[in-house]
C-alpha cells in the first residue's frame, strides 16, 4: 500500500491501480486498496467508479458515521435515491440519536413513497432516547404522533406519546394530555383517559371495579384544569354511563360564548347523539344554532338528525330545509329530507326537495332516482318522470342525434362497435362526439347511486309508461339510446326485444326489421321472436325478408314458421304453386289449423283465377281444407272457423252457405275467449258487416239495416 501511494504522489496512477487490485485480489477483506482507488477514480473524474470503491471501503471498516453520511450524498447528486437511502440508515445505525439523519432519509423515503420505513425509523429513535433527553423525547414524539395521525395510523400516533409520557412524566404538561387525550377518544379508550387525567390533572375517581366492570360512582377535579381536559373528561364520563355526574361539570362549558367554544359544545352534543341521549344533545346543538358563529349546516344538519331520532319529524323537516337554505348541494340531507316529507304524506314537496337547482352545474345520480321513484306514485306526472329518466340514462349512454345513428345502431350486433361507428358518423360529419345536453360529467359519481338492477327495473317501467302513453317515438328512443349504455348492455337480449316492439309501435319497420332478423338467427325455435318477426314484416314497405326467408329456409328446411312465412310471400306475390307446395310440405310434417286455413285459402286463390282449369275441383279441396281447419280448431274457435269459412264462400260468391256461416259467427260470440277479450277476440262486428254487405248486393236493405244497428255499435 505504501508502494501505491508513493506511484500516486508521483502521478503513476496506472501502476498504482495494478498495485491495488493486486492486494485485492490476496487480501479482499483490506479496505484499504479500496479507499486508494476511490481517490485515483475521484482524482480522474469518474465519479461513478469512485462511489462504488468508497461503498466497497465503508462496507469493509464500518465504524465511521461520516464516511456513510458523505457516501449518502455522493448517491443522492447522482440520483440514486434507493442507495442514499441504504448509507443513510448504516449511518443511523452507528449514531442512533442522530435526528438530522432520521430527517433526511424519511425526506429520501417519502419520495420513494415508503412512508412506512420512515415511521420505523422515528419510533426507533423515540425508543432509543434515555430518560436524560426529555425535552427531545417529547418533541420527537409529537412529530412522530403528527406524522402517524396523518397517515391515519391511530394506535402509533398514541404509542409514541405514550413512549413520551412513561420515559419523562416530568416533562409531560397538560397541552401533551390533550394530544394523547385526544388519540385515546378516538381510540375510544375510555379508562386509559381516566388513567392520565388522574394521574396528571389531579382527578379523582371513586368508582366499583370487578373483572367485568367498571362503575363510576363519583368524581372531582380542580376548578382551574383547561377548559378542553374538563371536556374531554364529560366525554368520557358520558361514554362509561356516568351522565349522573355531568351536570355540574358542565356548567363552566355551557356558560362559554359558543364563539370561544364551540368546538366543545360539538364534541359532547356528539358524545351525547353517540350514546343514545339525543335530547341531551339537542339542547346543546339548539343552543349552537342560534348563535352567529355556529349557524352552520353542519351544525344544522346533526340538530335535525337528532330531532328525527327523538321522534319530531316536524321541527326535523324544518331544521333539515336550513340545512339546504345553505347547502344546496347536500344530497343526504335532500334524500332524508324527502323521506320525512313523504312520511307526512307531503309527495310533491318532496319531489321538490330532490328537484336540484338549475343554478348548479351538477346533478346527484341518488337524487334523480329517487326523485323517479317519487314520480312513479304520481300517474300524473308520468311525463316528469319520463324526462327524469332520459337524464338519468344519460350518464351511461350516448344519446341518439339523428336517423343515420339510429339506422348504424340497429344494423351493427357488438354494444363495442356500435359506439364506434356513432363516433366515427359525428366525426365524419365533424360534430362533437360528446353529448353536451346530456353530458355524463353532468352526473355526480359520489352519491349512493341505484344499482343495476334497479336502473333497469326503472328503464322498464318508464318503457311500459311510453307505451301507455303512446309516446313511441320517446320509446324508440330511449330503447335505442340503451343499446349504447355501458351499463345496461348486460341486458342486451331484452333491450333488442324493447327496441323491436318500439320500432314496431313508432312504424319504424326497417331498423326493427335489422334487430329482429339477428334475434331469430341465433334463437330459431323462438315462437314468440317468429311472432314479432311477421309483425315488422307485415308492416314493413320494402321485400328484404323474402331472400332472408329463403336463406334460412335452406338452412333450416323442417323449420316450420319458415316454411309458412315463405308460403306467405308467395301468396302475396301471386305465385300461387309455390305457395301451395310450401304448405303442403309444412302441413305435413306438422298438421295444425293454421296450415289447414293458409292451404285452404291458396286453393281459393286459385280457384277464383280467370284463366283456372278444374275449378270445381279446387274449390273442393279448399274447403275440405276449411273443414280440416275447423275440426282442428276446437270449441273454443267455433267463431273464428265460422267467420273464415263464411269468408270463403263469400270470396267465391257463394251466399247462402255464407250467410249461414256468418249467422254461427254471431251465434257464438259468448264463447269464453270472446268474452274474455272481445276487443280482439270478437268477431260478431265483422261478420255483421259481412252479412250487411251481402244483403245489401241482394237489395235486402232492412236485413242489412238491422245488422248494422244491432251489431255495430260506436
Amino acid at each position: 500500500m505504501g508502494e501505491a501511494n508513493l506511484r500516486v504522489a508521483k502521478g503513476d496512477n496506472e501502476t498504482a491501480v495494478q498495485i491495488c487490485l493486486e492486494i485485492i485480489r490476496q487480501i479482499p477483506t483490506a479496505p484499504e486498496p479500496f479507499l486508494t482507488l476511490a481517490g485515483i477514480y475521484d482524482e480522474m473524474g469518474d465519479q461513478d467508479k469512485c462511489l462504488q470503491m468508497s461503498l466497497v471501503a465503508a462496507h469493509l471498516s464500518s465504524t465511521d458515521a461520516d464516511q456513510w453520511i458523505h457516501l449518502a450524498e455522493m448517491s443522492e447528486k447522482q440520483g440514486n435515491t434507493r442507495q442514499a437511502v441504504t448509507c443513510y440508515t448504516k449511518a443511523i445505525n452507528l449514531d442512533l440519536t442522530n435526528m438530522e439523519l432520521h430527517d433526511k432519509r424519511a425526506a429520501l423515503l417519502e419520495l420513494l413513497g415508503d412512508k412506512k420505513t420512515a415511521l420505523r425509523g422515528y419510533l426507533r429513535l423515540l425508543s432509543s432516547l434515555k430518560p436524560e433527553q426529555g425535552e427531545q423525547i417529547v418533541s420527537t414524539a409529537k412529530f412522530v404522533a403528527e406524522l402517524c395521525h396523518k397517515e391515519n395510523d391511530i394506535v402509533k400516533a398514541s404509542a409514541a406519546l405514550d413512549v413520551a409520557i412513561e420515559k419523562c412524566p416530568r416533562f409531560i404538561n397538560s397541552e401533551f394530555i390533550n394530544l394523547q387525550l385526544d388519540l385515546l377518544l378516538l381510540l375510544k379508550s375510555y379508562r386509559r383517559c381516566l388513567e392520565l387525567m388522574v394521574g396528571f390533572c389531579d382527578l379523582v375517581v371513586e368508582a366499583e371495579t370487578s373483572d367485568e366492570s367498571f362503575v363510576i360512582l363519583n368524581c372531582s377535579i380542580p376548578s382551574d384544569t383547561p377548559i378542553d381536559i374538563l371536556a374531554k373528561l364529560i366525554i368520557v364520563l358520558i361514554h362509561m354511563k356516568a351522565s349522573h355526574l355531568i351536570e355540574r361539570l358542565i356548567e363552566p362549558i355551557v356558560e362559554l360564548n359558543p364563539s370561544d367554544a364551540g368546538d366543545l359544545h360539538l364534541d359532547i352534543a356528539d358524545a351525547y347523539a353517540e350514546e343514545g341521549y339525543y335530547a341531551e344533545a339537542n339542547n346543546l346543538l339548539k343552543y349552537l344554532v342560534q348563535s352567529d358563529s355556529y349557524n352552520l349546516p353542519g351544525v344544522w344538519l346533526k340538530y335535525a338528525e337528532n330531532l328525527r331520532k327523538v321522534g319530531n319529524v316536524k321541527d326535523s323537516i324544518q331544521a333539515y330545509y336550513e340545512v339546504l337554505k345553505q347547502a344546496p348541494q347536500h344530497v343526504d340531507a335532500r334524500l332524508t329530507l324527502a323521506s320525512l316529507l313523504v312520511e307526512f304524506g307531503r309527495s310533491d314537496d318532496a319531489i321538490s326537495v330532490l328537484t336540484e337547482s338549475e343554478e348548479y352545474d351538477c346533478q346527484d345520480v341518488g337524487l334523480l332516482y329517487e326523485r323517479c321513484m317519487l314520480l312513479k306514485r304520481h300517474r300524473s306526472r308520468a311525463q316528469e318522470l319520463i324526462m327524469v329518466g332520459q337524464v338519468l340514462f344519460s350518464r351511461h349512454s350516448t344519446q341518439i342525434r339523428n336517423k343515420d345513428e339510429l339506422n348504424t345502431i340497429s344494423t351493427i350486433q357488438r354494444y363495442d362497435r356500435k359506439r364506434t361507428a356513432v363516433k366515427h358518423i359525428r366525426k365524419a360529419k365533424k360534430e362533437p362526439e360528446m353529448d353536451n345536453d346530456l353530458d355524463s360529467a353532468l352526473l355526480k359519481k359520489d352519491s349512493k347511486r341505484p344499482t343495476l338492477e334497479e336502473e333497469w327495473d326503472l328503464f322498464k317501467y318508464i318503457c311500459s309508461v311510453c307505451v301507455e302513453l303512446k309516446m313511441y317515438s320517446t320509446f324508440q328512443r330511449l330503447t335505442f339510446t340503451a343499446q349504447l349504455s355501458t351499463v345496461l348492455h348486460v341486458f342486451k337480449y331484452e333491450i333488442d326485444i324493447l327496441s323491436v316492439i318500439a320500432s314496431y309501435l313508432n312504424k319504424d319497420s326497417h331498423n326493427g326489421y335489422n334487430i329482429i332478423r339477428t334475434l331469430v338467427v341465433k334463437n330459431c325455435t323462438n315462437v314468440k321472436l317468429w311472432h314479432l318477426f311477421n309483425l315488422i314484416v307485415t308492416r314493413s314497405d320494402d321485400a328484404r325478408h323474402n331472400r332472408f326467408i329463403m336463406r334460412q329456409l335452406a338452412r333450416f328446411c323442417d323449420h316450420p314458421a319458415l316454411g309458412h312465412l315463405h308460403g306467405n310471400n308467395c301468396l302475396v306475390s301471386g305465385t300461387y304453386k309455390y305457395a301451395m307446395h310450401e304448405y303442403s310440405v309444412a302441413y305435413t310434417k306438422n298438421p295444425s289449423p293454421l296450415g289447414a286455413l293458409l292451404l285452404g285459402l291458396t286453393y281459393l286463390q286459385m280457384a277464383a283465377q280467370k284463366f283456372t282449369s278444374k275449378k270445381h275441383r279446387l274449390v273442393v279441396q279448399a274447403l275440405g281444407l276449411l273443414a280440416q281447419y275447423k275440426e282442428q280448431r276446437g270449441i273454443e274457435g267455433l267463431q273464428e272457423a265460422h267467420y273464415n269459412l263464411g269468408r270463403g264462400f263469400h270470396h267465391l260468391g257463394l251466399f247462402t252457405p255464407a250467410i249461414f256461416h256468418y249467422r254461427k259467427a254471431l251465434e257464438y260470440s259468448n264463447l269464453p275467449l270472446a268474452k274474455e277479450k272481445p276487443q280482439i277476440f270478437d268477431l260478431s262486428r265483422e261478420a255483421a258487416f259481412n252479412l250487411h254487405l251481402i244483403y245489401c248486393q241482394s237489395e235486402s236493405y232492412d236485413l242489412a239495416k238491422m245488422y248494422i244497428d244491432k251489431y255495430i255499435v260506436v
